[in-house]
């Protein structure tokens, strides 16, 4: 997967999480839900491989979605997603 279609999946997430106050269990569960019910572009593992090259990825993953989230914070919410989401399989 090429640089281009994984920043597209990890920015539809963003997009998704923009307005939470914090990345808790709560938004992980909502977010992998809404993946594997398909309210997000891809299947879980599409989803689960964009998030293996994003956390691959050594610069930003938050620089096109502005969300007030940091740079670690959001990192550590997709480990967390992509770890909700294999375990759905």
């Amino acid at each position: 997967m090429d640089t281009n279609s994984w920043k597209g999946h990890v920015n539809g997430i963003l997009y998704g999480i923009q307005f939470d106050r914090t990345l808790d269990d709560t938004v992980v569960t909502r977010v992998a839900t809404g993946v594997t019910d398909g309210r997000y572009p891809g299947d879980r593992a599409e989803t689960l491989d964009a998030l293996t090259q994003a956390l691959r990825h050594p610069g930003p993953l938050n620089d096109q979605i502005e969300t007030h989230h940091s740079e670690e914070s959001v990192r550590v919410f997709l480990s967390q997603l992509s770890t909700a989401l294999a375990a759905r399989a």
